[in-house]
């Protein structure tokens, strides 16, 4: 652990170690986090991803449209209440998930584990926000999301892979279907203005 350490100059938990951690070097970071450590970290972390994209894609719709107003005050103030309860949320659902289709059941055993990678996971999902910003994310944070499933579970790859991309999988499918033929091009691209 001291090794990677050093590679990310701090904790690798900080929020910007984990974010390189997950984007440059996901093995390594996974390999190196540590498996008895708790939920908080992880859970702001996650959270903060998502407050961010929330956040920084409102002020590009509002200079983009030239005009900032009471949205992104919302946005500023919810988005923040809305972040911390989503965000541990989803994580934990796509954690039970992703032990359902490796072990055919939700267990505690290796919960927390696999919680705590995953959250790093979505920090792939920083960039969602930047046009043309999902068509990177999607497919790399599939491979990290494998990743840290690997990692956490001590699975081979096909495994991994099954486990995390198959829920994954489902939740870009039924965002696709909610959002209509149409809108898919903007979904995946998100041009400024839309």
């Amino acid at each position: 652990m001291d090794r990677h350490r050093g590679r990310y100059g701090g904790s690798p938990e900080d929020f910007w170690g984990a974010l390189r951690g997950a984007w440059l070097a996901p093995r390594d970071f996974f390999a190196g986090l540590d498996p008895d450590a708790g939920f908080v970290r992880p859970t702001l972390f996650v959270s903060m991803v998502l407050y961010l994209n929330l956040v920084l894609g409102e002020a590009l719709q509002a200079v983009w449209a030239g005009e900032f107003n009471v949205g992104f005050l919302y946005v500023l103030f919810f988005g923040l209440v809305v972040s911390l309860v989503l965000a541990p949320f989803l994580i934990s659902g796509l954690a039970v998930l992703v032990q359902v289709i490796h072990a055919g059941g939700p267990s505690r055993h290796g919960f927390r584990t696999l919680y705590r990678h995953l959250a790093y996971a979505a920090g792939i999902g920083i960039v969602l926000w930047v046009p043309f910003g999902p068509l990177v994310a999607i497919p790399y944070g599939a491979y990290v999301a494998t990743t840290a499933v690997r990692s956490a579970l001590d699975a081979d790859w096909r495994r991994a892979a099954a486990a995390a991309l198959i829920p994954l999988g489902a939740v870009v499918l039924i965002l696709l279907l909610l959002t209509g033929l149409d809108e898919i091009p903007d979904l995946l691209t998100n041009p400024p203005g839309s």
